[in-house]
């Protein structure tokens, strides 16, 4: 049987197998710019050793106040580099660049792990780019509540046997699918029952792909982030800031960023209109007629795009 990621990720022991040091391969330098990492930081560093012949492995810390840095430093050839100073990660990423010393590196982030044969499958593109990435498979890890409205929505119920001799006979086998939970507790209640939710615990329910082939795998999974109003105004100026500053309006993706970080920023009430556009002309005018900026309350309307863009 294949072996799974989350295997990877948590059963398959510990192990360094140290690329460089058991082949004759030419080093290459990689760069990662963090502050704090996932727990599983450590096994992601293996997959890096293991697939890549890493001559040095270049860390900016940008202020970590986890273990990272003492994790990173447990592995050979480690330099870490202080940027704590830094204002964005463009400082951490410029100035690791900048101590490369090999013709090729790789630039990863820290919640990546590389799968078996990535550097072999990478490296013949060197041929043909300059700069070149490869695709993403999205792994989930992470707890939340999962509070549905007032329908029974579980994976883990408890109760009296004798209660259901009730009604149990009008169940055929036929319609219960994704279902019995609601029908279940809709019976008891219309039988002179009582269906509640015991909220001095909880299960943990697990969204993966089902062994075999009777049920459709995940395509994707939308996940939504607390929201940080602080956060999100100083992320947002910077993304539109540096693709202005750093590229022309030439492509329609770029414009739409720009634009979706500008009406984000209205809605926080966080844009002053006219120095934006100052700024723009003094930074980039080329960008003036592709930005859309009007002084009447577009609250309303910038909710909902939003709200469809999540």
């Amino acid at each position: 049987m294949e072996t799974s990621i989350f295997q990877q990720y948590y059963t398959i022991p510990n192990k360094l197998i140290d690329r460089i040091s058991i082949s004759n391969e030419r080093g290459v330098d990689v760069i990662i710019p963090l502050i704090n990492t996932n727990e599983l930081f450590e096994r992601n560093l293996y997959s890096f050793y293991k697939q890549i012949p890493i001559n040095r492995l270049l860390i900016g810390d940008g202020g970590c106040t986890d273990r990272s840095i003492e994790i990173a430093n447990k592995f050979p050839r480690v330099e870490v580099f202080d940027h704590s100073k830094c204002i964005s990660q463009g400082g951490s990423i410029i100035d690791l660049i900048k101590n490369v010393q090999t013709e090729t590196f790789i630039y990863l982030h820290a919640d990546v792990f590389l799968p078996g044969e990535w550097y072999e499958k990478m490296t013949p593109k060197l041929l043909e780019f300059e700069w070149f990435e490869c695709p993403q498979k999205i792994t989930t890890l992470i707890e939340f509540w999962n509070y549905k409205a007032e329908r029974s929505f579980s994976g883990a119920q408890m109760g009296k046997k004798k209660f259901f001799d009730k009604f149990i006979q009008t169940i055929d086998d036929d319609y219960l699918q994704r279902n019995e939970d609601i029908i279940l507790a809709e019976l008891v209640n219309e039988h002179g029952g009582k269906y509640g939710k015991n909220e001095d615990t909880f299960h943990y329910h697990q969204v993966m792909n089902r062994r075999g082939e009777k049920e459709p795998n995940f395509k994707s999974l939308r996940i939504e982030k607390e929201t940080d109003k602080e956060w999100e105004i100083r992320i947002f100026t910077m993304q539109y800031k540096g693709i202005i500053k750093y590229l022309d309006p030439s492509k329609k993706y770029l414009i739409q960023g720009v634009n979706n970080s500008l009406m984000r920023l209205q809605m926080y009430d966080a844009l002053d209109i006219d120095k934006t556009k100052k700024w723009i002309k003094i930074t980039n005018e080329k960008w003036l007629p592709y930005i859309s900026l009007k002084r009447n309350s577009l609250k309303i309307i910038i909710k909902k795009i939003i709200g469809k863009m999540r």
